[in-house]
C-alpha cells in the first residue's frame, strides 16, 4: 500500500493542476472581457485623441498602461495610489465627437498583483469613490477593480449604463 501512495498523490496533485489551469483566465484575457468596447461608446461620443502634452505618458486610447505610465499614473488615478501593488492597468477615454481632446468619460481596468493587493488599495480607492459618487462607479471582482469617472456630473447617466454591462461581463468571469 505504501508504494502505491506516492504515484496516487503524484496523479491527483497533477489532476488539480490541471484542472485549475483549465479554468484559469490569463491577466489579459481578464482585461480584454471587462474592458469598455466599441458597442459600449454612447451615441455622440467617441475614443478621445491624446492631446501632444499627455503623449510622453499616454501612448494611445484605448490602452493598456506601460510600466513607466503605471507608476506615474496610479496616484493621479485615486489618492495614494500604490503603483506597487498594481499590475497591469487598461485605460479608455471618450469624449464628445464635438471636442475630442477631452475626457467626458474615462474607465480604467486596474489589474492588483494579488487579492492582498487589491484590498489594500481598495480602502483608498472606495474612500475616494464614496466622496465623489455623482461622478465615479467603481466595481471589483477578484484582484480587478473597474473604475469609470465623469467630470461633468451630466454625463453620470452614461457611465451608470456603461458599468452596468461591465458589471454583468465581470460576472460572468
Amino acid at each position: 500500500m505504501k508504494k502505491n501512495i506516492i504515484p496516487v498523490m503524484t496523479c491527483l496533485l497533477l489532476f488539480s493542476l490541471f484542472m485549475a489551469s483549465g479554468r484559469a483566465v490569463s491577466k489579459h484575457d481578464m482585461i480584454e472581457k471587462v474592458r469598455v468596447s466599441d458597442k459600449d461608446v454612447p451615441e455622440g461620443f467617441i475614443y478621445g485623441k491624446i492631446p501632444g502634452f499627455a503623449r510622453n505618458v499616454l501612448k494611445d486610447n484605448p490602452w493598456s498602461l506601460d510600466k513607466p505610465a503605471i507608476k506615474k499614473m496610479a496616484n493621479r488615478i485615486y489618492p495614494d495610489g500604490d503603483y506597487t501593488n498594481i499590475s497591469e492597468i487598461h485605460m479608455t477615454i471618450m469624449a464628445k465627437k464635438n471636442n475630442p481632446f477631452r475626457d467626458d468619460i474615462v474607465c480604467y481596468v486596474i489589474l492588483y498583483k494579488n487579492e492582498n493587493a487589491l484590498k489594500k488599495e481598495m480602502k483608498k480607492f472606495t474612500s475616494f469613490a464614496e466622496n465623489n459618487r455623482d461622478r465615479v462607479i467603481l466595481l471589483s471582482r477578484d484582484n480587478l477593480a473597474v473604475y469609470f469617472s465623469v467630470d461633468d456630473t451630466d454625463n453620470f447617466e452614461y457611465i451608470k449604463t456603461i458599468s452596468s454591462s461591465v458589471k454583468a461581463r465581470l460576472e460572468e468571469m
